[in-house]
């Protein structure tokens, strides 16, 4: 694989080129689609920091995702907990980790949180070292950036502060950190996490029929953590 990046009109660019077919699949689910050309208009932050850590880390996320391959997540949610309370931001656990964190049954594949957007670029800061997608605002989801480290994807996506009204909407870019969460404890920590039945409807709308059975098979049990799962509130 290659990466191949290029300013124009102050405008940079990164693709990622030269990927056989299981390294095209894995880098699709990897949100790095090979051959996609991803502008970054002037003012994106650390642009430099992430192709120099993306040379780094690209063949080490590709090898992860072909293989299978699960990384401590419990390590790099630490860390990322450490990161948000230095830099005093906001935020909610989102994805797989807030089921996780709850005590339902399942290995999660990446760390995400949601922010606001000056959370974002606080974030960004704070994983300059290890950020492989710049901090940049896409329309209609909001500013967001990514990292690699200890072997596992950590995502913060930041939105506008907003109060909820009506239904939750199924899109996390329609919810901000004013969202009615819930909270949880993990580790001597508050949390605060998506109501369950939202993300169980979540999951039955991007079709994970195994997830959706590992929330049901915690509610039958009431909530009850699992032996080593951190402990949980329903």
């Amino acid at each position: 694989m290659q990466i191949l990046t290029n300013v124009t009109d102050g405008w940079q660019t990164i693709q990622i080129t030269e990927a056989d077919p299981d390294q095209r699949a894995a880098l699709a689910e990897l949100g790095h689609a090979a051959d996609v050309v991803h502008r970054y208009p002037p003012g994106t932050l650390y642009v430099e920091h992430a192709v120099a850590n993306l040379w780094r880390t690209l063949d080490d996320m590709v090898r992860q995702k072909i293989d299978k391959t699960t990384a401590d997540w419990r390590a790099a949610f630490r860390d990322l907990l450490g990161r948000a309370e230095k830099a005093r931001i906001p935020f909610a656990v989102v994805g797989s980790v807030a089921l996780a964190v709850r005590g339902v049954d399942i290995c999660p594949g990446d760390v995400d949180v949601l922010t606001t957007t000056e959370g974002a670029d606080a974030l960004g800061e704070s994983y300059r070292d290890v950020l492989v997608v710049p901090v940049a605002t896409e329309p209609g989801f909001g500013r967001w950036g990514r990292a690699f480290t200890g072997g596992i994807r950590v995502e913060w996506l930041g939105t506008p502060t907003a109060v909820q009204e009506g239904p939750w909407p199924l899109a996390a870019a329609d919810w901000s950190v004013a969202s009615p969460f819930d909270e949880v404890s993990w580790e001597d920590q508050t949390l605060r996490v998506p109501p369950l039945e939202l993300q169980r409807q979540v999951e039955v709308h991007r079709q994970r029929p195994d997830r959706v059975a590992a929330i049901d098979e915690y509610r039958r049990t009431r909530g009850r953590p699992r032996p080593g799962a951190g402990g949980a509130v329903p």
